[in-house]
């Protein structure tokens, strides 16, 4: 069984360490002090316990050939990025093809027989033809171009008309992560984008939806954009709206997630209540490099309180896939930390594919930078049609969560 951390034989010493600092460089934190856990990679040696089982090497070409893993480093170490690539494909298997799959990142002889599958077969994902079509800058009559055509329309309009948050942001002078709205960029080519949308009425409840456009596609997740709780006496942080930069790193050195890229994206404290409210802004903006975008738990049911002290939190429930089909990971997310450390059967769920999609999907692009943007509700007036269809997406989450 490959697994986080197996090493095939041929790999040396070297090639490990050279491993660890690239990883390190990447999350600006020392391996030895991430949690101990499922989720810190142990490096050991890989011994096939059966004569015909791939290598690590194998299974990295094999899923760089058939387009889960485009640019993977065939390397033989089952790092973040392979078990990543691999909880990819076996997500597809599972949720496209409905075959029996568990999207663990553990790939054994069923994972392989799948795989072996799919390259006897010549077989490629269904959003092949719209990542070719992305490469070759045809998005025209797609989602996809909706939702930059929008995210564009609403930079212009800021640009002509920005409001007051907006504008001290303009004129924040210390470094940030946070763009100011003439920096908004939504080029296609480059980046990674993340959109949230911050309703009007604060709920408490995780009842927001978060679109992800990678190479030509759209998948939408479920979680929340507003904070649950504070344990600051300063007031409850919340993310201003606009443009963050954001990278993989450690959610409090335990697990992946995405985090401010350098000093720390700009918040406004709210000191008084847990809403955002204009007298709020006369408290100022201030960096802050722990609002990350990170799990949350199984998702709609419970309450937002301490999962986010600001952060925006990703839920594992279900998911919307590129097909705009309801994914539904309930049986296999777990509800919390405790629960995954003592389940091997359970996971992130949907959060795993969003992680497994920027890590893998993206692997081919320059840089690890997610371009995260955080709207208003109101700005989807601009775009009647795509607010249809999140309203839409979210009426059909509750009716599943629930």
């Amino acid at each position: 069984m490959i697994t986080l951390g197996c090493f095939d034989p041929n790999v040396s010493e070297g090639a490990c360490n050279t491993y660890k600092d690239e990883l390190e460089r990447i999350t600006r934190v020392q391996l030895s002090e991430v949690a101990q856990g499922i989720d810190k990679i142990v490096l050991q040696r890989y011994t096939p316990d059966k004569p015909n089982a791939m290598s690590i090497a194998d299974v990295q070409q094999a899923l760089k050939s058939i387009g889960f893993f485009p640019g993977g480093t065939i390397d033989g170490i089952c790092g973040y990025r392979t078990q990543s690539a691999i909880r990819l494909f076996q997500e597809y298997v599972r949720s496209v093809e409905k075959l029996d799959c568990l999207p663990d990142g553990r790939f054994g002889p069923a994972s392989q027989a799948h795989l072996q599958r799919w390259l006897d077969n010549h077989l490629v994902p269904n959003w092949s033809s719209r990542i070719d079509c992305w490469k070759a800058n045809k998005l025209q009559d797609t989602e996809y171009a909706e939702w930059l055509a929008f995210l564009n329309k609403v930079k212009a309009g800021y640009i002509a008309n920005p409001d007051r948050m907006l504008q001290m942001v303009s004129v924040f002078s210390k470094a940030s992560d946070t763009r100011k709205v003439a920096q908004w960029d939504f080029s296609p080519s480059e980046s990674v984008h993340l959109v949230g949308i911050r309703r009007n009425s604060f709920s408490g409840k995780f009842d927001d939806i978060f679109v992800l456009l990678i190479k030509g596609l759209v998948f939408k997740f479920q979680g929340s954009t507003e904070p649950g709780a504070s344990s600051s006496g300063v007031g409850t942080p919340f993310l201003v709206k606009g443009q963050h930069n954001y990278h993989f790193g450690w959610h409090k050195k335990t697990y992946l997630a995405l985090r401010p890229e350098g000093a720390g994206v700009l918040v406004v404290r709210s000191k008084n209540d847990m809403r955002l409210d204009e007298a709020d802004l006369a408290n100022g903006l201030e960096p802050n490099a722990s609002i990350n975008i990170h799990w949350g738990g199984k998702g709609m049911t419970a309450d937002v309180k301490t999962w986010s002290e600001g952060c925006q939190v990703i839920n594992g429930s279900v998911y919307l896939n590129a097909d705009d089909e309801l994914i539904d990971c309930s049986d296999f997310a777990a509800t919390n930390q405790g629960e995954l450390a003592s389940n091997p059967q359970k996971t992130r769920g949907a959060y795993n594919l969003l992680v497994d999609l920027v890590t893998a999907l993206s692997s081919d692009m320059a840089g690890n930078l997610v371009k995260y943007t955080l709207l208003a509700d109101q700005d989807l007036e601009l775009a009647p049609a795509l607010r249809q269809r999140l309203a839409d997406a979210v009426a059909r989450v509750v009716t599943k969560v629930k």
